[in-house]
C-alpha cells in the first residue's frame, strides 16, 4: 500500500533540538529497561578531534528486539501500549533518536539495520543475545556533561545493573536507591484497549518518594525523569503517567493528586515555615483528599501552635488573641480551597471562639441570662446610682439611655442598643461606696464612662473606643464646670 506521507528527517531533527540531547539517552535506556534484561551498558564517547560523539546502549535480553521494523516505523502498534508497567506507548522513541543521528545501527538476535547518508541497510548477522544500538551525533561538551549528569539522575530498577561509561571517568553503576517512603495509590494511567487505542483508566500502583540529593525535585515514570517540578522530593510513579506527546509534562490535576499523596505520607518531615510554604505543599493543601494530620502539620509549621482565623464578627477578639500570643491568619493568606480544608480539619478556630468578647444582648443561646430588678426592689443606694447614671448619661450623650439594675453572670456592666445594665452582683458595698458625700465617686464615674464609650465603638481595643472615652471625660469636665451639682445623688 502506498504511504500517504513521508517524514523529513532533517526537519524532524530541527524540531527535536529544543528537547536537548538528554532525551536520546532516556529513550534508549527506557527501551532497554522494558525488555527482559538484567544488564544495560550505556557508552557516551567523544570522537577524537570531532564535534561528534558515539552513543552505544547494549542489553542482554535473551529474545532481543521483537520486531526490527519498529526501529524505523513511526507509530507502529506497540506491545507496550497494553501494559501499564512499560514505559513506552507511541512506538516513537527510537525514531526520534534516529532523527538526530548522522549514522546509527540497531543489531539484535534476528539481525538488524544500519542507517547512514545513503539510507537504511539490512544487517543479516545477528547477536547471540540482547540488542545493541549505536548512534553518531553532534554534541557539545556542555551537552555531554548534561547527559552524564542525567544518567546519574535515573532511578534504576531493581534487578537491572545499569552502567554508564563516558571514557573519562570510572564506569558509573546506577545505584538502586532506597525511597524514604512508598505509597500504594490508585492513579490515572493509559492502557490500550482490544483494538489498540490508548484509553485513560485508573489503576493501583506504587509511588516511591526519594530525596533529591540537591537536584531539583522531579516527577519520574518508572525511573525515567518526566518533568522537573521543583518540589522537595523526587517522586517515581510505578506505571505509565498521563503524558503529552512530547513526554515532558503531565496535567496539573494529576500533579496535584501526586503531591497530595506525597504530602499525606511525608508531612511529618516538614519541620519549618519555609518548607511548609513551598508551592507544592500549598498545592496539596488545597486538594480535597489532603489528610487532617497533614493539614495540622502544615498549619502548625507555617503559623505556630497558637493560631486562629481572623473573626470579622468579633473585631475585639482578634486583638485580644494577639495580645495573648496567637497568630491571626486573614483570608488573603490562604486560598479558598486551603481554607476549606483547614476548617474541615478544625485546626484554626476563629478568634471569637478562642477568646469571645462578651455579648450580653446577642441572640446567642450561650449569652448570659439577664434578670431585670424592679425599682421597688432596689436599695436606696442602688436607686441613687441608677438615677444619677441616667442624669449624667443624658448630659454626655444628648439622650437618656435605658439604665437598668440587673442580675447577670458574665459582666459587671454592659452597654448596647442605648441600654446600660448595672449588675447587682457588684455588691451592696460597691453601690454604697459609689456615693461619696452625696456625689458619684470616681470609681462609679469611671465605670459609667467606660460603658458609655460603647455608644460609639464596641471594641475595647480600638483607637475609636479610646477616643470616645477621652471625649466623654472632657465633656463631663466641661459639664461639671457649668453645673456643679451634676454628679450629686439623691439617696432617699
Amino acid at each position: 500500500m502506498e504511504q500517504w506521507f513521508e517524514v523529513d528527517k532533517a526537519g524532524l531533527a530541527k524540531l527535536l533540538e529544543r528537547k536537548g540531547k538528554v532525551f536520546v539517552l532516556h529513550e534508549l535506556v527506557q527501551n532497554a529497561w522494558d525488555q527482559k534484561v538484567t544488564k544495560v551498558d550505556v557508552h557516551l564517547l567523544r570522537e577524537p578531534g570531532s564535534h561528534h560523539v558515539k552513543i552505544m546502549v547494549e542489553d542482554d535480553d535473551p529474545d532481543g528486539f521483537v520486531d526490527l521494523s519498529h526501529a524505523f516505523t513511526l507509530f507502529a502498534e506497540s506491545n507496550k501500549k497494553t501494559d501499564a508497567t512499560k514505559r513506552g506507548r507511541f512506538n516513537l522513541g527510537e525514531k526520534l533518536v534516529l532523527a538526530v543521528c548522522t549514522e546509527a545501527s540497531i543489531v539484535s538476535t534476528t539481525g538488524g539495520y544500519r542507517f547512514d547518508r545513503t539510507g537504511r541497510h539490512r544487517v543479516t548477522k545477528g547477536r547471540s543475545v540482547g540488542s545493541l544500538f549505536t548512534g553518531r551525533l553532534k554534541m557539545t561538551n556542555a551537552e555531554m556533561a548534561e547527559c552524564a549528569h542525567s544518567m546519574r539522575q535515573l532511578i534504576a530498577p531493581e534487578g537491572i545493573v545499569t552502567t554508564f561509561y563516558d571514557g573519562e571517568t570510572q564506569p558509573f553503576v546506577l545505584p538502586v536507591r532506597t525511597p524514604i517512603v512508598s505509597v500504594e495509590a490508585t492513579l490515572p494511567t493509559e492502557i490500550a484497549d482490544q483494538e489498540g487505542n490508548l484509553r485513560k483508566t485508573v489503576r493501583k500502583t506504587t509511588i516511591r518518594v526519594f530525596e533529591t540529593g540537591g537536584d531539583p525535585g522531579t516527577l519520574y515514570e518508572m525511573g525515567i525523569p518526566v518533568v522537573e517540578t521543583g518540589d522537595r522530593y523526587h517522586v517515581d510513579i510505578g506505571q505509565k503517567v498521563p503524558l503529552n506527546l512530547d513526554r515532558d509534562n503531565v496535567p496539573p490535576a494529576y500533579l496535584r493528586d501526586v503531591r497530595t499523596l506525597v504530602l499525606n505520607a511525608v508531612h511529618a518531615r516538614i519541620t519549618d515555615a519555609e518548607s511548609a510554604n513551598a508551592a507544592w505543599v500549598r498545592d496539596a493543601l488545597a486538594d480535597e483528599n489532603i489528610d487532617t494530620a497533614a493539614v495540622t502539620t502544615i498549619i502548625t509549621q507555617r503559623f505556630g501552635d497558637k493560631v486562629v482565623a481572623y473573626d470579622p464578627s468579633d473585631p475585639e477578639a482578634n486583638k485580644r488573641v494577639v495580645a495573648a500570643g496567637y497568630v491571626v491568619v486573614t483570608g488573603s493568606q490562604m486560598g479558598k480551597d486551603e481554607w476549606r480544608n483547614v476548617r474541615r480539619a478544625g485546626v484554626m478556630p476563629p478568634a471569637g471562639r478562642v477568646m469571645p468578647t462578651p455579648k450580653p444582648y446577642s441572640d446567642d443561646p450561650n449569652a448570659p441570662v439577664i434578670k431585670v430588678i424592679n425599682e421597688a426592689d432596689m436599695s436606696a443606694a442602688e436607686r441613687a446610682v441608677i438615677a444619677s447614671y441616667r442624669h449624667v448619661a443624658h448630659n454626655l450623650l444628648g439622650f437618656t439611655p435605658n439604665v437598668r439594675l440587673v442580675v447577670a453572670n458574665n459582666f459587671e456592666a454592659a452597654y448596647g442598643s442605648r441600654c446600660l445594665d448595672i449588675n447587682r452582683k457588684l455588691g451592696a458595698k460597691w453601690f454604697a461606696e459609689s456615693l461619696t458625700a452625696g456625689r458619684l465617686s470616681m470609681r462609679a464615674i469611671s465605670l459609667l464612662i467606660h460603658e458609655l464609650g460603647h455608644e460609639f465603638c464596641g471594641d475595647h481595643l480600638s483607637s475609636k473606643y479610646y477616643e470616645a472615652l477621652t471625649d466623654l471625660g472632657a465633656k463631663l469636665a466641661i459639664a461639671v464646670q457649668g453645673n456643679n451639682n451634676l454628679l450629686n445623688c439623691e439617696t432617699s
